[in-house]
């Protein structure tokens, strides 16, 4: 890989989650320290193991089938994936930047009789429609506003990366909706600022498919590529070009410290060491400010092991709901 497309992926994390350029260029230097916490969980697991186990989970798990669905959402039309088949705990998944419902959707087909899946295009995103004002909270109104059209009880809610942000603003507005909170290397609590003189560079994802794909094979380092990938570039260019920006100034101007202070809704932090976006230390800063938060770290994986290992993540979240 040359020195431009390793720039270009650092560019992308960026982008994906607004981060700051300086904490991303210092990550491969990175070492982190060890915490001691009686949340913390670390699941040490060579590389050889972890590649046989997950052969063996995708070997005895049965696909349940997806449906595509639209809802009328306060004045947009939303674009979201459904399990089909009997009630159970409802899950909604939020995605991240340059990204859609579709990122879940090898989670939703594996996803446990008794959890009931719900995975949504954001407005500006996917096959959703198009928002004036770009914001995080604005995001997040209008999953509040899903929660509520579906007539959903006790949510778990599950957010990766620039929806990681967006999870935590829903449960800070609506916290009696939300039972249980998972973030998946999240965007931090306190936000991301990005330099000014790295915003030009967001531009140069617009409309490049070749860019795009190189990024996503960076954000998620232990997975193959496949058709499934292509899919998932063909999904990043649908997002609204204003977005190649403004979700990163989106990323800038929040701060839900003190807010989520305030919260006791249990939550799930989990993070993978490999990955070039969110730091473990980034996501302990939850640690110091929820007052029921665990954070599990990942050692085998980068920043989506939603898709590197989906039957890890979905071991995971029922885990969680079972505490």
């Amino acid at each position: 890989m040359c020195i431009l497309e390793k720039l270009l992926i650092v560019f992308f994390g960026i982008c994906a989650l607004g981060a700051n350029f300086f904490r991303t260029e210092r990550l491969f230097a990175y070492e982190t320290k060890e915490v001691s916490s009686n949340c913390a969980l670390n699941v040490n697991m060579r590389s050889e193991e972890h590649r046989t186990h997950k052969s063996d989970r995708r070997d005895l798990v049965m696909e349940r089938s997806i449906a595509e669905q639209y809802v009328r959402i306060v004045d947009k039309k939303i674009f979201y994936l459904e399990t089909v088949g009997d009630d159970g705990i409802p899950v909604v998944f939020v995605h991240g930047n340059f990204a859609s419902s579709k990122w879940f959707e090898p989670a939703l087909k594996i996803l446990p009789s008794g959890l009931k899946g719900y995975a949504i295009d954001l407005p500006n995103f996917g096959r959703s429609d198009r928002l004036e004002e770009v914001s995080i909270d604005n995001y997040a109104n209008y999953v509040i506003n899903f929660i509520l059209e579906m007539e959903l009880d006790g949510v778990v809610l599950v957010g990766h990366s620039l929806g990681g942000a967006v999870a935590q603003s829903a449960v800070i507005k609506r916290p009696d909706l939300i039972d249980r909170v998972i973030l998946v290397d999240p965007a931090p609590p306190d936000g991301l600022k990005t330099p000014e003189e790295v915003y030009p560079y967001l531009e140069m994802y617009r409309g490049n498919r070749e860019l795009l794909k190189k990024a996503l094979i960076g954000v998620m380092p232990t997975r193959e590529v496949d058709e499934f990938l292509e899919q998932l570039v063909d999904e990043a260019l649908l997002m609204d070009g204003r977005c190649f920006v403004e979700n990163a100034r989106a990323l800038e101007k929040y701060d839900f410290t003190e807010a989520l202070s305030e919260i006791e809704v249990p939550h799930l932090v989990v993070v993978g060491k490999l990955d070039n976006i969110v730091t473990e230390e980034m996501a302990r800063r939850f640690e110091r400010i929820l007052r029921d938060v665990e954070i599990r770290v990942l050692p085998d994986y980068g920043h989506s092991v939603i898709l590197e290992d989906t039957e890890l993540f979905v071991k995971i979240l029922e885990d969680f709901v079972e505490r």
